[in-house]
């Protein structure tokens, strides 16, 4: 079962959502995000492509980037390359990596990979373990570990994740955890909502005299994706996310998918 990414990149994680994919599709999709105080924080757009390819049976690989510009950091770019490959009837992986031009907010180069186990008598049930490195344009870099698993019941799909990250400089743990529930089917819709909380963790270098800042997030995310005809179709997401003593960001995503 191929599946497509969905990052929330405010608490370091990544995981992939269950929707199939057909042999090759596009997606584009903007995105914009209000900050509040809008006074300090503004807003944020983007733009995001990515093309997922046709390598045979059990092999997808995917090409993509966005580009972002927020009124406060500046304007920047990110672009991944990456694959799914299924490697036995039980068995499957996920492996990206991506570079981001210089700027606060956009690692340097990020690693991921995701190892994907299938158990029961109708490859039901799914346990992942992935891993995460980030290396930011600054002295900061993360690594995130991941455990979790996916039941797929008819249409519908339960996804939990648990997740640790380590900060450094400093060694800060933290951890955080996502719900996330979809109904669908290819060719004709999916809808999901996330729910989503933990820590956001690191040593404020950026101080005279450095500390550890700790910080509650939440995050909470509908999206639908529906098939207009057999090959095209529209995107539609709202998201909100509360990052405690710092800001509220409203977002709103729409964009189009093409199958071919």
């Amino acid at each position: 079962m191929k599946k497509t990414l969905l990052t929330i990149a405010s608490l370091g994680i990544t995981v992939s959502t269950s929707y199939a994919l057909s042999p090759k599709r596009l997606d584009v999709k903007y995105n914009y995000e209000r900050l509040d105080p809008y006074s300090t924080y503004g807003e944020w757009n983007s733009i995001d492509l990515m093309l997922y390819g046709n390598g045979g049976r059990y092999w997808t690989p995917f090409i993509g980037g966005s580009i972002m510009d927020r009124k406060v950091e500046g304007s920047a770019t990110l672009g991944v390359i990456g694959s799914y490959k299924d490697w036995t009837q039980w068995f499957y992986t996920y492996s990206a990596l991506s570079f981001g031009t210089n700027s606060e907010y956009l690692p340097k180069y990020r690693l991921d990979h995701e190892f994907n186990f299938k158990l029961g008598a109708e490859k039901q049930y799914v346990v992942s373990v992935s891993g995460t490195y980030m290396k930011y344009w600054n002295v900061h870099k993360d690594i995130v570990l991941s455990l979790g698993g996916s039941i797929y019941r008819g249409k519908f799909v339960g996804i939990f994740r648990y997740f640790h990250n380590i900060s450094k400089p400093g060694n800060i743990h933290s951890t955080s955890y996502l719900i996330s529930l979809e109904y669908g089917a290819e060719k004709d819709h999916w809808t999901y909502i996330n729910f989503s909380w933990g820590k956001q963790a690191y040593l404020a270098t950026y101080l005279s005299n450095p500390e550890e800042i700790r910080q509650n997030a939440t995050i909470i995310g509908i999206g639908h994706r529906h098939w207009l005809n057999n090959n095209f179709g529209l995107i539609g997401e709202l998201e909100y996310m509360r990052l405690e003593d710092s800001y509220n960001k409203y977002k709103i995503s729409g964009g189009f998918f093409v199958d071919f």
